[in-house]
């Protein structure tokens, strides 16, 4: 079974169409944050909305990798995660597709990073 928490509701039977629509729902105000949780333990956390996203896969609690976008500039964003507001490297905020394709990915492949996109180990 697949764990889903999106801003404190949970599914415990997650689907990944249920996933995909709450990705879509995170509008950076009212729903800002989710995570995804494999019967493994592996989870994959989403914050952010509605046009820029960190993406961060965690397998272990010193194993944390990040989509990057190398074409952000040099800097940092203010976004809301979780219902702060936060000012993350504008490097690690990604749009909605390569969240969908990193979520696509992690919940098909059983906890898999996409190789399509860009990770990187942050601490």
């Amino acid at each position: 079974m697949i764990a889903l928490y999106v801003d404190g509701r949970v599914d415990l039977d997650a689907s990944l169409p249920d996933i995909e629509t709450a990705v879509r729902s995170l509008d950076g105000a009212d729903q800002s944050l989710l995570v995804v949780e494999l019967p493994s333990a592996v989870t994959i956390t989403v914050g952010g909305g509605p046009d820029r996203f960190i993406v961060e896969v965690a397998g272990a609690e010193r194993d944390r990798w990040t989509v990057v976008d190398p074409r952000r500039p040099e800097g940092t964003v203010a976004l809301v995660v979780g219902g702060e507001l936060i000012d993350p490297p504008a490097r690690l905020c990604v749009d909605r597709e390569s969240t969908l394709e990193a979520v696509r990915t992690f919940v098909s492949e059983n906890g898999a990073r996409s190789t399509r996109l860009l990770w990187s180990i942050e601490t």
